[in-house]
């Protein structure tokens, strides 16, 4: 009997290591699974509505595009640097004055766009804007979406209802001073 007690406990201490291996690999192996997973978890956040029970609701990933384009204001009128706006929907702008040296009145802002880097169409109306030292001006420009299935516009060579290849902004006065340094920023989505 006591030989019998004896390789039972040999065999369980022949088998303790095993266990304890099992469960450190265990661990090991459940952290590697949660190391590995968490940043896919992370990246499908936005659908934990649809995960829920709310099924009709879908979230897309956000894509947008920041732009500085440059602007030398020299005179009435001056045109940013293009900027690359195929997939664009909206465009929330801000045109940020430094120190206005002179006058500037009835100063406007007109967003163009073109598919071709060669026509340029007009994109909503114009905005008008303060230059003075230090004004802050913000606007947005939204695309409308149809109200039926297929909307088709009126054919026209001056106006676009729509972001095309590529947006740029016109800037205008009716009277302008010395100088009006502006700093523009604008974020596409």
């Amino acid at each position: 009997m006591k030989e019998e007690v004896r390789s039972e406990e040999s065999e369980v201490r022949s088998q303790k290591p095993e266990k304890q291996w099992r469960v450190v690999s265990g661990k090991w192996l459940a952290a590697g699974v949660l190391f590995f997973c968490l940043p896919l978890a992370t990246d499908h956040l936005p659908l934990l509505p649809a995960a829920i029970g709310a099924a009709s609701v879908r979230t897309q990933p956000v894509v947008f595009t920041v732009d500085t384009p440059a602007i030398t204001i020299a005179g009435a009128t001056a045109d940013t640097t293009a900027t690359p706006t195929t997939a664009a929907r909206e465009a929330q702008i801000n045109w940020t004055f430094g120190t206005v040296a002179g006058n500037y009145t009835t100063c406007t802002v007109q967003a163009k766009t073109s598919v071709d880097g060669t026509n340029w169409l007009t994109l909503g109306t114009a905005a008008s804007v303060t230059v003075t030292s230090n004004t802050v001006n913000q606007w947005t420009l939204i695309e409308q979406a149809g109200t039926t299935s297929v909307t088709t516009s009126t054919v026209s060579s001056t106006a676009a209802l729509g972001f095309g290849q590529l947006t740029k902004f016109t800037f205008s006065c009716s009277a302008y001073g010395t100088s009006a340094p502006v700093t523009v920023s604008v974020i596409y989505r």
